[in-house]
């Protein structure tokens, strides 16, 4: 069987062929999102619908520390609540101080705002333990 040279469109992350210069989903130029730098790419990506791929995400940007990056995490824990590995995975990551300046407040904003009680718990034990 030959492989599938497949590709995702980075605006509606719909499976499209490797070639395509538009979506055929949502219309969106792919060439449009090959101007954009990588960290702008993986932050449209933490929408992504696929818990996997939002994992592997997180996991990519909490190595990188990048500025912004402790807000855009907790974004995404609060549009995702049943996710909740994922949210321990960004709780997680937040605790380190040096790499994410913000991460207090990202802290914050989940021990106050996520819709799920065991969340908001880990995330006030984590304020509390930096």
């Amino acid at each position: 069987m030959t492989p599938r040279n497949d590709t995702y469109c980075m605006n509606c992350f719909s499976l499209i062929p490797a070639d395509a210069e538009f979506c055929p989903v949502c219309g969106q130029s792919v060439s449009d999102w090959s101007g954009h730098d990588f960290r702008e790419k993986l932050f449209h990506a933490l929408d992504h619908p696929s818990d996997d791929v939002r994992m592997r995400v997180i996991a990519i940007l909490v190595q990188r520390h990048e500025t912004g990056t402790a807000l855009k995490l907790a974004e995404c824990a609060l549009r995702h609540p049943m996710s909740y590995e994922e949210s321990l995975q960004i709780i997680n990551a937040l605790k380190n101080a040096e790499a994410f300046p913000d991460g207090r407040r990202a802290l914050e904003i989940l021990a106050q705002d996520h819709a799920s009680h065991a969340v908001r718990v880990a995330a006030e034990v984590a304020l509390n333990q930096k």
